[in-house]
């Protein structure tokens, strides 16, 4: 069974306020999706049904006149690894002035990672992905980054074969595999999240098993930028009770940068995780993060149903989204951008996410209860 040391120094600070940022040498970006990344289907009607004034309506339309199965399919994030790598490395290096480590994480997916390495130093851009980890009657994702160039494609063959066949048998010595690569950082990614929908006291207990089991080989707990501050706080209790520390991950999909980035004193990925791993962590939460949740979801739904005129997978939003098992995209069957009421929601949504009116949409959004938001948001 794998051990490491307790932690010793973790700090969670505010952009607005605190400048301690200065003290360190690099920021370091973590858990971002790429157009390489599958997003299931399922989570697509949540975005649309939040869109005021249409949600209704959208909510009765899915319900009754849509004959697609959204548990099926996936849809890809609409910026590629460059553009995500670049606009990580801008905020890190305009904003706060350091050099920039920059670790993407696509589902199940290491390709982006191996092509940032063709482009830029190894030190800056590892090689990693988001796992899928069956566990249990759900999973959970584990971020696992940093996986040794020469060996990425041996290791993610292994762990998605895994994904593809689970045996709970073997997991402790895949983890134990894991910690025992020096370099590699292996994050349980939003803990709290209910991924397959188990129920929120079947999920509370799948997590006490899963960490009793294999806490000693998880690194860390992510606090996520795109998870309710309630969560997080709950995250950052339980990092305490399972004394481990806590590390950021942004968990874009869009194309807004992270929320949150975590500081070091490192010069290389490698220097960072030995530090993670000692127990260090400092995160730096952003002034995004402070704003409206549910406004900062729905704007990243709307970079998704953007039209781009140059995309890997495809230009308008329904060629990146499929709708069954076979991979056919959603503009078989709605070849012009859907039924009206489908066309006009997608353009209600771009207009209250547009800078012109988003200000306004914040205000009007800041009359919501914060719980209602949170739950929304987070269901």
């Amino acid at each position: 069974m794998a051990t490491r040391r307790p932690p010793r120094h973790v700090s969670v600070w505010h952009h607005e306020r605190t400048s301690r940022w200065r003290e360190f040498t690099a920021g370091v970006s973590l858990h971002a999706h790429t157009s390489y990344s599958r997003e299931v289907l399922a989570d697509l009607p949540r975005y649309l049904v939040q869109i005021p004034i249409l949600g209704s309506r959208v909510e009765r339309e899915l319900r009754t006149a849509v004959k697609i199965d959204f548990s099926k399919g996936w849809w890809h994030p609409p910026v590629s690894p460059q553009e995500v790598f670049e606009s990580e490395s801008t905020q890190i290096e305009q904003r706060l002035e350091l050099s920039a480590l920059v670790s993407l994480t696509d589902h199940d997916d290491i390709r982006a990672g191996v092509d940032l390495q063709r482009m830029y130093a190894q030190r800056q851009a590892p090689v990693g992905f988001e796992w899928t980890v069956p566990y249990g009657p759900g999973y959970f994702h584990l971020g696992v980054h940093n996986l040794p160039p020469g060996e990425a494609s041996s290791w993610f063959r292994r762990l998605a074969a895994f994904t593809a066949d689970p045996d709970p048998t073997r997991l402790g010595g895949l983890l134990d595999e894991l910690s025992a690569a020096r370099d590699i950082l292996v994050v349980l990614n939003h803990p709290w999240w209910d991924l397959a929908d188990v129920g929120a006291k079947a999920h509370a207990a799948m997590l006490d098993h899963f960490l009793e089991a294999h806490g000693d080989r998880m690194h860390a707990l992510e606090l996520n930028g795109y998870r309710s501050r309630a969560e997080n706080d709950r995250v950052r209790v339980l990092a305490d009770e399972v004394d481990l520390p806590v590390i950021s991950g942004g968990d874009r999909h869009g194309c807004a940068p992270n929320a949150m980035v975590n500081l070091t004193s490192a010069t290389t990925f490698a220097e960072f995780v030995d530090e993670v791993r000692d127990g260090c962590s400092r995160v730096l939460m952003m002034p995004e993060y402070r704003q409206n949740l549910l406004l900062r979801t729905l704007a990243s739904a709307s970079d998704v149903m953007r039209h781009y005129p140059v995309h890997p997978v495809g230009r308008h939003w329904t060629e990146r989204v499929s709708y069954d098992d076979d991979g056919r995209p959603l503009s078989c069957v709605w070849p012009k951008g859907g039924p009206f009421w489908v066309r006009s929601s997608v353009a209600v949504l771009h207009l209250l996410t547009s800078p012109l009116l988003r200000p306004m949409t914040e205000v009007a959004f800041r009359t919501m209860d914060p719980a209602l938001i949170d739950e929304r948001v987070n269901a």
